[in-house]
C-alpha cells in the first residue's frame, strides 16, 4: 500500500506546526471566496454543483479506504458521525437548494466542523488520505452553507437556530438508539473519544451531553449573531 494512502507510522499530532498551516490555509480560503463573492456569482451554479458533489464523493472515498485497508466495520465505519451525516446532507442542499437543510445545517455543520478542525478525532498524518479527507471535508461543510449565503443570499431567523437544536436532538436520538443495538459510539453518545477532545473539560459521562447541548446552543446563537448584524444594516 503506498505510504500516501495508508501509512500508520506516520501519525497526526494536535496544534503541530502541519495542524496550524492547514487552519491557516482554510481561513485564507474562505477570506479569499468572501473578498472575491461578487466575481463569482457568475459561476455559482457550477460552484455550488462541484461541491456538492464533492462531499458527497468524499463521504463514499472514505467507505472505500474503509474497506481497502481492512478498517471497515459497523462500529465505526457507518455514516453515522454528525460530520459524516453533515457532509452528505449538505451535498444533497447545494444539489437541491433546499432552505431548510440550508437553515439547520449552517449552525450544525459549520459548529461541528469548526470543534473537529480545532480537535480531530484522527490518526493519520499528512499527507497521507485520511489527513487530505478528513480537512478538505471539513472545510467544504463549512463553505457549503457560506456559499448560499454570499452567493445565492440565502437568510437566517432566531427561529433558524430553534429548528437547527431540534434537528440535532432528533438526529442525537436516533443515533443513541443505533449505538445501542451496534454496541457503537457514533456522535461520541456512548462514551469519550480515546483521544484528547474538548469533551475532556466537560465532565465525566453522561453528564458532558448536558453540556454539550448547552454550548452547542450557545455556538448556535454566536454563529447568527453576525448574520443578524448584516442582514439588519441591509434591511
Amino acid at each position: 500500500m503506498n505510504n500516501w494512502f495508508y501509512n500508520p507510522e506516520v501519525q497526526f499530532h494536535m496544534w503541530d506546526m502541519t495542524h496550524l498551516v492547514t487552519i491557516s490555509v482554510m481561513l485564507i480560503l474562505l477570506i479569499s471566496i468572501y473578498k472575491y463573492r461578487k466575481a463569482l456569482i457568475p459561476h455559482r451554479r457550477v460552484i455550488r454543483l462541484t461541491v456538492g458533489w464533492l462531499l458527497i464523493a468524499s463521504r463514499l472515498s472514505l467507505d472505500i479506504w474503509y474497506v481497502t485497508t481492512d478498517q471497515w466495520s459497523v462500529q465505526s465505519s457507518l455514516p453515522l458521525e454528525l460530520c459524516s451525516i453533515s457532509s452528505l446532507l449538505a451535498g444533497v442542499m447545494l444539489l437541491t437548494k433546499n432552505k431548510f437543510l440550508f437553515e439547520v445545517l449552517y449552525f450544525i455543520a459549520i459548529g461541528g466542523a469548526m470543534m473537529a478542525i480545532a480537535t480531530p478525532d484522527l490518526y493519520f498524518g499528512f499527507p497521507q488520505y485520511r489527513y487530505m479527507q478528513f480537512f478538505i471535508d471539513h472545510f467544504l461543510l463549512i463553505f457549503a452553507p457560506l456559499m448560499m449565503i454570499w452567493l445565492y443570499d440565502y437568510k437566517l431567523t432566531w427561529h433558524s437556530i430553534f429548528k437547527s437544536f431540534l434537528f440535532l436532538n432528533g438526529l442525537a436520538a436516533v443515533v443513541f438508539v443505533m449505538n445501542h443495538f451496534l454496541a457503537a459510539n457514533y456522535m461520541f453518545l456512548s462514551e469519550k473519544p480515546a483521544g484528547a477532545s474538548l469533551l475532556d473539560l466537560l465532565g465525566p459521562y453522561p453528564y458532558y451531553l448536558v453540556s454539550l447541548e448547552l454550548i452547542a446552543l450557545c455556538l448556535f446563537f454566536l454563529l447568527y449573531i453576525p448574520l443578524w448584524f448584516i442582514q439588519k444594516q441591509r434591511s
